[in-house]
């Protein structure tokens, strides 16, 4: 009996081990979900039993589904637990389903998929934003200079910048398909080192530009100045 708990206690470290970062517990998840082919509205496990499933502590669980509510997979209800949130277009829901049984993503494939998206975003951005979207650009764009300013890592600040300006389209598909790639972007942002955040008043400067561009609601402005923007993650996928 004393040995079956001995191997039993060993196996849970071993997991334990398998899922020592946030970012494996979330990817964890993120296949569950996928594999099981959660549908909108449908309930996640409790924290407790995904902590139990996957070897972890329930801090780590809960840092995991608090990253998939902030890209917009799933929400977590009072009193009712982690659903999947879920995306209404049924062909969105498959390539939803194809990103999330990604293994290891062609980051450079996601990095065009992003091209894609936020320049036919930005056009619609420059036409359709209203105040609240712009009110919305600008404190994320705020939020993004006070990280900047102090050094602070800014990543996340960044994406949701650019998650604003896609929401700005009001096209639901291109927020919806931004907001699935977002996590493997931040994943491997920090290893492929493909953008110079060294000069830090330019990328503030940059994205003062394209907020004036899609206030003044100049769709050419707006596109030439994200282009500008993104030049090293154009040169990356000409490689």
């Amino acid at each position: 009996m004393i040995q079956n708990q001995l191997k039993s206690k060993i196996s849970i470290q071993k997991e334990a081990i398998e899922f020592e970062s946030d970012d494996s517990v979330f990817n964890e998840i993120k296949k569950m979900i996928s594999k099981n082919r959660y549908e909108k509205g449908d309930k996640l496990p409790s924290q407790r039993k995904l902590s139990e499933k996957l070897g972890v502590g329930r801090n780590q669980v809960m840092t995991a589904l608090q990253k998939l509510e902030f890209y917009g997979i799933v929400k977590t209800l009072p009193k009712s637990g982690t659903i999947v949130t879920g995306i209404q277009n049924p062909s969105v829901n498959m390539m939803m389903s194809d990103i999330l049984e990604l293994e290891a993503p062609d980051y450079k494939s996601l990095v065009e998929t992003r091209l894609i998206i936020e320049e036919n975003a930005i056009r619609l951005a420059a036409i359709r934003r209203t105040e609240n979207d712009m009110q919305e650009l600008f404190d994320s764009h705020k939020e993004f200079v006070d990280r900047m300013l102090k050094n602070e890592p800014s990543v996340s600040e960044d994406f949701s910048f650019h998650k604003a300006l896609v929401k700005a389209s009001n096209n639901n598909v291109l927020y919806s398909l931004m907001s699935i790639i977002v996590p493997d972007l931040i994943a491997h942002m920090n290893t492929e080192h493909i953008c110079d955040r060294s000069e830090i008043s330019r990328m503030i400067q940059e994205h003062a530009d394209i907020l004036e561009n899609i206030e003044e609601k100049n769709v050419n402005g707006a596109v030439d100045a994200l282009k500008h923007h993104f030049r090293f993650l154009y040169d990356y996928v000409k490689k």
